[in-house]
C-alpha cells in the first residue's frame, strides 16, 4: 500500500512555499564588490524585494521594494536595475518610473516617468531610456531631459526591441552608448506592415483590448534599420536598412575605439549570418565573420570584446558543436574549444574566457575557464546543473546549483579559493517522504536518449504503476535545461509520486543540443521528430514489469502542449490521456522568426505545414484530452486552442477545456497555480 501523501498543492504553491523562495535577477556592481538580487513574492500581486549585499563587509539589507506590473510586450524583467559605472548608484524601474538611488544610503529620486530600459552613460552623468517608443536622455545631477529621436509612434519603435526580437531573437536591448558617450547606436522598428493582433482582457474591471504586432509565419515582418544619434545635437544617421532585404538585424555592439558598430545580420530564411562592421558615419562597412547552413543558422548574443580592443569572443556552431571562436577585426579566427558544447560566454579577461559549458556530460552545466593558451578547467565542484552570474571584474560569482538528488542552493563563490557565502538553501525536506529520481539512458535507433524516472519512496517493483510522461520536445538553445537534465525536478513531481504515479521525461533525438546536427532534425518535421522520442520512451516503459502499459499519460506546456496534442492525434491509442497546456495547433498560427527557422515559409513548404498540424488529424483522437490556456496569452494566442476545439467538435471528439482569466503564456499567482496543479492532479487520478 502506498504511503500517505505528505506534500500538498497548497504547501508547494503558497505565500511561504515549502521549498522556499530562492533569489534571482542577480546584478553585479562593475568591480564585483556588491551584488543586488531579487526576492520575488510568490504572489505576483505583491511587490518584489530588492536586496544588496556588500561582499567586503558581509552586510546584506533590503534596498527597496519594487512595484510589479505586467509587461505584455517585452521579455525584459520588471524592476530592471542598472549600476552606475562608479558602482555608487543604481538606476531602476519602479512600475513605469525611472529612479536613481544611492546604494550606500538608499536615498533615491525619481528622474523620469513612463520610462523603460535605462542605461548609464560611460561617464555616469546621464541615463538614456525609452519613452513612448523614442530615445531620451536625462542628466542625473540637474534633471534635464532631452529627446533624441522624434519618429516614435504606435507603429515605429526606436531603441526598444519589439515583441518578436525580445521573445524569439533574444534581443534584450535595442540601443547602446558609444564608448565615450557622445553617441548612441539604436535599432528602429517599422511595424506598419504587421497587422495588429487583438488580445482581449475579459475581466469586467479592465475589459480592454491590447493590440499586439505579432507577425504570423509567412507574413510581413517589421522593417528594421540601424542608426546612430549624436547626443549633443540629436541628429540621427542611418547605418544600415535591413528592411530593403527583409533581414533581421540582431544584437550589436560598438567597436571599443568608438569608430563603428558591429551588428549581427540574418537573412529572412535564417540560413546566412554575418557580422558587419559599420563606420559610425555610415560611410563604409565590411564583413568580419559569416556562416551559412542549408537548414538554419542559430542566432547568438552580441560578441564579447577582449581587453585588447582588437578581437572578440564569438559563439558559433559552424564546426558541428557550439564553441567559442577568437575573432580579430581582420577576420582571422581560431576555435578555442573542442568537443565541449558552450552555452554562453560569461566574461572575457585578458588571458581567460569564462563560459557556461555542458560538461562533464550533456546533462550538466558548469562554469568553464578557458585560457587563450592552455587547457580548459572546470571551476565548479559539484556534479549537476550550475547557473552562473559573473561581474565584469572581480573574483566572485553567483552559483545557483541543483541536481536530481540535491534541491537548489545559491551561493556566492570565489574563482581563486574555496570561500563562499550562502544566499539560499532549500529548507529541509527530510520529513516530506520524497521519492527518488533516477537518470536513465533509453535505447533508440538514434542512439541512447537521456531520460529521468521519479518513483515513490515506497516504490515496489512487483506492483504495476501508472506513468505520467512530461515532455517539452521542441527546439532549445545549447545550455537549455532539458527535462532529463541533472537538476532538481521540483516538488510537484514528488507529489505525483506520492499519489501513486511514476513520472517520466525523455529527450527526443532532436533535443540533444550537444550536436547541432540533432537540432537540424526539426527542419520541416516539428511534431514528427519530437514525438519519436516520446514513443521510444513509451516502448521502453511498456517493457518494465512495474509499469501498467494501459495507464500512460502525456503532459506538456507550450511546445510540450503541441507535442501532447500532436502525439494523441498522430499516434492514437499510445497514451490513455493527456494534458496540453497552451498548445500551438498549427504552425501557420505562430510567429515568423521561430516558425520559419524550422519550417520555412508556408508559401513554399505547404506539405510540411500540413503534416505537422494537429488540426487535420483531430478525428484520430482516441484518448481523453484536457486543454489549458491563459485567456491573454501573447505568445501562443488563444486562436490555437479555439481552432483545436473547433476541429475536435467537427470530428465528433469530446475534449475538456479550461481557461485561466487574464493569464499570459504561463499561469501566475498563488490562487491560479493552486487551481492549475490541483486540476491536473485530479485529471490524472480520474483518467489514469
Amino acid at each position: 500500500m502506498l504511503a500517505a501523501a505528505t506534500l500538498t498543492v497548497n504547501a508547494i504553491y503558497s505565500a511561504h512555499p515549502l521549498a522556499g523562495v530562492p533569489p534571482s535577477a542577480f546584478t553585479w556592481s562593475p568591480d564585483g564588490s556588491k551584488l543586488i538580487y531579487t526576492i520575488a513574492s510568490p504572489d505576483t500581486t505583491k511587490p518584489q524585494t530588492i536586496r544588496v549585499r556588500d561582499l567586503r563587509t558581509g552586510s546584506d539589507r533590503v534596498l527597496l521594494r519594487a512595484r510589479s506590473t505586467i509587461r505584455g510586450s517585452r521579455s525584459r524583467p520588471l524592476s530592471q536595475i542598472v549600476w552606475s559605472p562608479d558602482g555608487r548608484r543604481i538606476a531602476y524601474l519602479n512600475g513605469d518610473d525611472l529612479w536613481v538611488a544611492v546604494v550606500q544610503t538608499g536615498r533615491d529620486i525619481r528622474v523620469a516617468a513612463g520610462a523603460d530600459d535605462p542605461e548609464w552613460s560611460p561617464d555616469g552623468t546621464r541615463i538614456a531610456y525609452v519613452h513612448a517608443n523614442d530615445l531620451y536622455v536625462v542628466t542625473v545631477g540637474s534633471g534635464e531631459r532631452r529627446r533624441l529621436t522624434f519618429t516614435g509612434s504606435a507603429t515605429r519603435i526606436n531603441g526598444d526591441p519589439d515583441w518578436l526580437y525580445s521573445e524569439e531573437l533574444d534581443v534584450a536591448h535595442a540601443y547602446a552608448w558609444s564608448p565615450n558617450g557622445d553617441a548612441i547606436a539604436y535599432l528602429s522598428f517599422d511595424e506598419r506592415p504587421i497587422a495588429p493582433f487583438p488580445i482581449q482582457d475579459y475581466l469586467p474591471t479592465n475589459n480592454t483590448v491590447e493590440e499586439q504586432r505579432y507577425p504570423l509565419a509567412g507574413h510581413a515582418n517589421a522593417g528594421v534599420s540601424l542608426h546612430v544619434v549624436d547626443v549633443a545635437t540629436a541628429r540621427s544617421g542611418l547605418l544600415y536598412d535591413g528592411a530593403a532585404r527583409d533581414e533581421y538585424l540582431v544584437s550589436f555592439t560598438w567597436a571599443p575605439d568608438g569608430s563603428g558598430v558591429l551588428d549581427e545580420i540574418l537573412d529572412r530564411a535564417q540560413q546566412h549570418l554575418r557580422l558587419e562592421l559599420f563606420a559610425r558615419d555610415g560611410g563604409s562597412s565590411r564583413t568580419i565573420w559569416s556562416e551559412s547552413d542549408r537548414r538554419f543558422v542559430d542566432v547568438q548574443p552580441a560578441p564579447t570584446w577582449l581587453p585588447d580592443g582588437h578581437s572578440f569572443a564569438w559563439l558559433s556552431a559552424r564546426g558541428g558543436v557550439q564553441g567559442v571562436y577568437l575573432v580579430g577585426l581582420d577576420g582571422r579566427a581560431r576555435l578555442l574549444t573542442g568537443s565541449t558544447p558552450i552555452a554562453a560566454i560569461l566574461r572575457a579577461d585578458r588571458d581567460v574566457i569564462y563560459t557556461a559549458a555542458m560538461a562533464p556530460t550533456r546533462r550538466e552545466q558548469t562554469l568553464l575557464a578557458m585560457p587563450l593558451h592552455g587547457a580548459p578547467r572546470i571551476v565548479t565542484r559539484e556534479r549537476g546543473w550550475h547557473t552562473i552570474s559573473m561581474p565584469l571584474h572581480g573574483d566572485a560569482y553567483v552559483d545557483a546549483f541543483s541536481s536530481v538528488s540535491q534541491p537548489p542552493v545559491v551561493a556566492i563563490r570565489s574563482l581563486g579559493s574555496s570561500r563562499e557565502q550562502q544566499l539560499f538553501r532549500t529548507p529541509s525536506l527530510a520529513n516530506d517522504d520524497l521519492g527518488t529520481t533516477r537518470e536513465l539512458e533509453i535505447p533508440s535507433k538514434w542512439g541512447p536518449l537521456d531520460a529521468v524516472l521519479t518513483v515513490p519512496r515506497d516504490f515496489d517493483p512487483s506492483r504495476r504503476y501508472p506513468v505520467i510522461v512530461t515532455a517539452y520536445g521542441g527546439p532549445l538553445p545549447v545550455g537549455a535545461a532539458l527535462p532529463s537534465a541533472d537538476r532538481w525536478q521540483g516538488l510537484y513531481t514528488f507529489l505525483l509520486a506520492q499519489h501513486g504515479f511514476l513520472c517520466f521525461s525523455i529527450d527526443g533525438p532532436a533535443s540533444n543540443v550537444d550536436r547541432i546536427s540533432n537540432e537540424r532534425m526539426f527542419s520541416e518535421r516539428m511534431g514528427l521528430i519530437a514525438m519519436a522520442g516520446q514513443l521510444a520512451g513509451v516502448q521502453w516503459l511498456k517493457r518494465q514489469p512495474y509499469v501498467d502499459a494501459s495507464r500512460i499519460g502525456l503532459f506538456g506546456w507550450s511546445y510540450g502542449g503541441y507535442l501532447t496534442s500532436f502525439a494523441l492525434t498522430h499516434a492514437p491509442g499510445v497514451f490513455r490521456s493527456g494534458i496540453a497546456g497552451a498548445p500551438p495547433a498549427d504552425w501557420h498560427f505562430y510567429d515568423t522568426a521561430y516558425t520559419e527557422r524550422y519550417m520555412g515559409l508556408p508559401q513554399h513548404h505547404t506539405r510540411a505545414y500540413r503534416v505537422t498540424s494537429v488540426l487535420p488529424a483531430a478525428g484520430r483522437l482516441e484518448s481523453q484530452l484536457l486543454i489549458l490556456q491563459g485567456s491573454s496569452d501573447d505568445n501562443v494566442h488563444l486562436m490555437n486552442s479555439i481552432s483545436l476545439l473547433d476541429a475536435f467538435i467537427a470530428a465528433g471528439k469530446h475534449v475538456e477545456y479550461f481557461l485561466y482569466p487574464g493569464a499570459r503564456h504561463g499561469v501566475a499567482g498563488i490562487a491560479a497555480q493552486r487551481d492549475l496543479y490541483t486540476r491536473m492532479l485530479l485529471w490524472w487520478e480520474r483518467t489514469l
